[in-house]
């Protein structure tokens, strides 16, 4: 029989309790979960739910007011530079439009080695090899590795953003409405490239999206947020098949469709203001 790696069988990210304020406003409400190695989890909610808070408290870049981020196996506490490395070599994240955070001096080869020359050291051509590695893994061309971010495609974007995450090999990826702003088509071919990349690396996913379709393409367990409160969760498919609160309920029922009922949707906003 063989011995399982207690790195497998523990999460490599809990949340516990954890509350965000604003001044007098609460944004984040008492969340937690926990998220396992290969895993994929859906954080759902509308604008204002309090989600994209959550992702940029898990990435270091909002501090909680109070509640814990365990993160392989490590409290993460500080903001110290020291703590911000740390932090960064387990987890790194994707925003819905990536552009901001190239420098847009940098050719996208560079700039998917600069995290590298931070965590992963090595050669000149160590790293060479690897950016060239990274770019076929995500389906960019050598073109496109010495092109501008300026010059590419939203969609190529997205991908270089993925490739540079994936180069200091972290353990989890937040991705926040990492293909919102994407046309449809080039949507399913980024959904395909992270599951893909999930089965082959083992990393785990952190998926934050309005989107109950890419939710129920990506994830396998998922939280739904309102108001800065975790209303359900379960298996994604489960509550998306089942949903039990009236706000997962509406949130179902607002996706248009041939068969859009508007009135069904009168009925669960109404169910939801009584609940």
């Amino acid at each position: 029989m063989t011995a399982t790696s207690p790195d497998l069988i523990r999460p490599v990210l809990t949340v516990t309790s954890l509350t965000k304020k604003f001044g007098d406003f609460i944004a984040v409400d008492d969340v937690s979960f926990d998220l396992m190695p290969g895993a994929s989890l859906g954080i759902v909610g509308e604008s204002g739910s309090g989600k994209t808070t959550t992702a940029r408290i898990l990435a270091g870049l909002e501090r909680p007011t109070s509640g814990t981020v365990t993160l392989a196996g490590e409290v993460v506490e500080g903001h110290s530079r020291g703590d911000r490395l740390r932090r960064a070599r387990q987890l790194q994240m994707i925003f819905q439009d990536p552009y901001g955070s190239f420098d847009p001096r940098l050719t996208i080869a560079q700039a998917i080695a600069e995290p590298m020359k931070l965590h992963a050291p090595g050669s000149t051509r160590e790293q060479r090899a690897r950016v060239n590695e990274l770019l076929d893994q995500v389906g960019l061309s050598s073109r496109a590795g010495e092109s501008l971010p300026r010059d590419l495609s939203g969609g190529q974007r997205q991908r270089a953003a993925i490739a540079r995450a994936l180069g200091i090999a972290p353990r989890v990826l937040v991705l926040d409405e990492a293909v919102a702003a994407l046309d449809v088509s080039i949507q399913a071919q980024i959904l395909t490239l992270l599951d893909r990349l999930r089965r082959d690396t083992g990393i785990a996913y952190v998926f934050v999206s309005h989107d109950l379709a890419v939710v129920r393409h990506i994830t396998d367990t998922a939280i739904v947020m309102r108001h800065g409160r975790v209303v359900e969760r379960g298996e994604t498919e489960q509550i998306l098949r089942s949903p039990q609160h009236p706000y997962t309920r509406l949130l179902l029922h607002s996706i248009p469709s041939p068969d859009w009922d508007l009135e069904q949707v009168a009925r669960d906003r109404r169910a939801l203001d009584r609940h």
